[in-house]
């Protein structure tokens, strides 16, 4: 679940052209899955942003999903960190094991070079909180990487706006708005 929701996250609020063939142990459980997937992602994040040159490196925003409140906030710095206060109430969501969120940010977090915090400020449905969670990653995220001229320097060559970026199985590259 989270694999597919971040990916089309991305692409509806981050402005990503993403595309995931993610295939494996699906049959035994989620876990590897959903790993590789975050990993692969926080890998091309990483190459495509290069030295961070030109972009906002900031990322904030706060997703209301009706009950859920949830607020994100990135920065892209040398340090992955995972910082987070999700408090999923259900082990399950249909057949997604719900600890695997956490997890999935954290192997984001450990490729990407950027330092994640994740905030829960109201909720209590576990598919709002965690739909809300992904919505709001893929704002900040765009915002972080969105072109901002007056920080100097120039976007990388192979930046996301300009770039395709293959990675394993993982397709990312910046919607033109």
């Amino acid at each position: 679940m989270p694999s597919l929701l971040l990916t089309q996250q991305l692409a509806s609020h981050g402005l990503f052209h993403v595309h995931v063939r993610a295939t494996g142990g699906l049959h035994i459980d989620d876990h590897h899955t959903n790993e590789d997937v975050a990993l692969a992602i926080g890998t091309a994040l990483l190459k495509a942003l290069g030295e961070r040159k030109g972009i906002n490196r900031f990322g904030n925003f706060t997703a209301p999903l009706d009950e859920a409140l949830i607020r994100v906030s990135l920065i892209y710095l040398v340090d992955h960190i995972l910082a987070t206060n999700l408090e999923i109430p259900t082990q399950r969501v249909g057949t997604y094991d719900t600890q695997l969120v956490e997890h999935f940010f954290q192997s984001l977090v450990n490729t990407s070079g950027m330092t994640l915090h994740t905030r829960q400020l109201a909720g209590k449905n576990s598919h709002h909180i965690i739909e809300a969670t992904f919505k709001a990653f893929a704002r900040a995220l765009r915002q972080a990487t969105e072109s901002d001229p007056r920080r100097g320097g120039t976007i990388p060559r192979k930046s996301l706006e300009r770039s395709k970026i293959w990675l394993g199985r993982i397709y990312i590259m910046r919607k033109q708005v």
